[in-house]
């Protein structure tokens, strides 16, 4: 509903209150037939005043309130896009059909935004009843009119001017939340802010994190029951990571719990010594929510240093899903992927919570290249199979889904280079999102196709706010990527389509039959959600990194892309000549049908 209409509603229901007001009296008086009205008016009520009682009515209009039963039904809702992963599940999965597998060739942009800030654009739109919110690189926010692409307001948060050394990989934002009528953003000095979403002013704004010790938040805020909850990055300077819930009405801190234990506390015995207190464990990826079972699942990164040698054992809770208790945040139980990950495989990408043949799972695709399905009540292995070639590891034990290393071939020392890692740094596939259609129960993969590295490790003493990787000799060797389409009940493959550059983008799937994709040369694509077959595509004019997702504003189907470089240099051309050829960008495209 736009602001018209918004505000032509609310004089109707004033209008409404007003004549209840006055009327009201009469109405009671004429209830019953032949009875005396005038026994029921204000001249009877000994000190009443003439006129209505009501003295000052006032509306005032503003983007919406945001519930938690809206949070809840998000899945249901198809006009509008308030969670990170358009429901709690993770589906990214769209019931709109106006844009198609017939209409889609008419997909045309209305509008352009230009967020006026280069480097890294890793975020993506939240959508509600035609106001749209975005973040841009170095922390600016913007509310915009979906309609026309106009600025209705923009918070720049204030950075410290030496913020930069202590970021891995460059000032990069996933968006704002909202919730209520406020929007709340996790900034690169760890900060979380609520912002009123009407107008952009700073409700309050508190210090979450000390980003001189190499904290920093670089996700979109999780809303929940009353709660902000956000994970930090920083792994890479060897911190020790954790999830904290905040009150959304005062800032407060509800709980915070660490992804890397202290001894004495459960998992406490799988880091050696106090290396556990630069262990590392980021979390910066929002986490899903199961309402039935009352769980958060949330993505945990890799150890620090990423050299295993120096801290021995399991390493929990790096490389791990953890599912959580919300109202606590205590960890009921886990799920790892890579221990004692010496290859940066990370563990952070989310889950799709996934009712599959009366089983609930979730589905997760891993930097160690092989897609999961886990019994999301209790933690347990269903299978994995590889997305590409894999040279690390020779399978799985079938009962718990523990990775059998190929050791001592393809282990990462400090007296050698280790060659032929497959999958390479940024895995078989990286941090944006999958989509996962829960009709046809099939799962869309943004995979690498088969990247490897070489590796070398050294020892390296931990210094506060410095990296802290533990690596000599890092190459890296690179191609194009995959979009792959995954039968979630067994893993199977349906279709893949190789493209020349890999899909860096979210991917996001619809009743229309689609899957949208963007790569980093600067495609945003279209593909039938059952073949494969490409169906159009929009060349951005710089790579597509950021989010992708569909609404409506005005009735009519939306597709809003976020352009432009995220990350390191490297994640985007794979080639050191890449920047000669390509430029960066920064600004959010909206395509409707012509």
């Amino acid at each position: 509903m736009d602001e018209r209409k918004r505000l032509r509603s609310l004089i109707a229901l004033l209008m409404a209150a007003l004549f209840v007001i006055w009327g009201g009296t009469a109405l009671a008086a004429s209830h019953e037939e032949g009875e005396d009205a005038s026994q029921f008016t204000s001249e009877n009520i000994e000190g009443e005043e003439e006129g209505p009682r009501l003295e000052v009515l006032e509306g005032f209009v503003s983007p919406g309130i945001i519930t938690d039963s809206m949070l809840l039904n998000a899945g249901k809702d198809p006009n509008n896009w308030i969670l990170y992963g358009k429901d709690y599940a993770h589906t990214r999965y769209s019931q709109l059909d106006e844009i198609n597998t017939e209409t889609v060739k008419n997909l045309v942009p209305k509008w352009v935004l230009s967020f006026g800030s280069l480097d890294s654009q890793g975020s993506q739109t939240i959508a509600f009843n035609g106001s749209l919110f975005v973040s841009a690189s170095h922390n600016h926010f913007f509310r915009v009119d979906g309609r026309t692409g106009r600025t209705v307001w923009r918070y720049d948060h204030p950075l410290p001017g030496d913020v930069a050394p202590h970021l891995c990989c460059d000032v990069i934002n996933r968006g704002p939340a909202l919730y209520g009528d406020k929007a709340y953003v996790a900034t690169l000095d760890g900060h979380l802010v609520s912002l009123d979403a009407a107008s952009g002013q700073v409700v309050w704004d508190q210090t979450v994190a000390d980003y001189k010790s190499s904290y920093s938040f670089t996700l979109m805020p999780l809303a929940l029951d009353g709660k902000i909850i956000i994970g930090t990055s920083g792994a890479e300077f060897g911190i020790r990571g954790f999830i904290t819930a905040l009150d959304a009405e005062t800032g407060e801190e509800v709980w915070k719990t660490h992804t890397i234990p202290a001894p004495g506390e459960p998992g406490g015995d799988t880091w050696p010594g106090d290396t556990y207190k630069y262990g590392g464990g980021s979390a910066w990826v929002t986490g899903a929510y199961d309402p039935e079972l009352n769980n958060i699942y949330w993505g945990v990164g890799q150890p620090g240093p990423w050299d295993r040698h120096a801290h021995p054992g399991d390493n929990l809770y790096t490389n791990s899903t953890v599912v959580m208790d919300p109202d606590s945040g205590a960890i009921k139980f886990h799920f790892q992927y890579t221990p004692n990950d010496p290859y940066d495989y990370d563990g952070v990408n989310e889950t799709i919570l996934a009712d599959i043949d009366g089983q609930k799972v979730w589905l997760h695709a891993d930097r160690n290249g092989h897609f999961y399905s886990i019994d999301r009540t209790n933690g347990s292995f269903n299978y994995a199979v590889p997305l590409g070639k894999i040279t690390w590891n020779r399978g799985f034990d079938p009962e718990t889904g523990r990775p059998i290393f190929a050791y001592p071939e393809m282990d990462v020392t400090r007296d050698k280079v280790t060659e032929g890692i497959y999958p390479g740094l940024f895995g078989g596939k990286e941090w944006n999102p999958m989509a996962y259609n829960p009709h046809t129960q099939i799962a869309y993969v943004p995979a690498f196709g088969d990247h490897s590295m070489d590796l070398q490790s050294k020892v390296e003493k931990y210094t506060r706010g410095e990296l802290y990787l533990g690596i000599k000799v890092m190459k890296f060797f690179g191609g194009g990527g995959e979009l792959r389409a995954i039968d979630a009940r067994n893993g199977e493959l349906i279709w893949v389509h190789n493209n020349p550059m890999p899909f860096r983008s979210s991917v996001i799937t619809t009743a229309g039959n689609l899957v949208f994709a963007g790569d980093t040369e600067g495609y945003i694509k279209a593909f039938n959600a059952t073949t494969g077959a490409q169906l159009w595509s929009f060349n951005c004019g710089t790579a597509v990194m950021g989010g992708v997702n569909t609404f409506t504003v005005d009735g009519r189907q939306v597709l809003a892309v976020v352009a432009g470089q995220a990350g390191t240099a490297i994640e985007t051309g794979l080639d050191k000549n890449w920047p000669k050829t390509h430029q960066k960008g920064g600004y959010l495209i909206a395509f409707e049908l012509h």
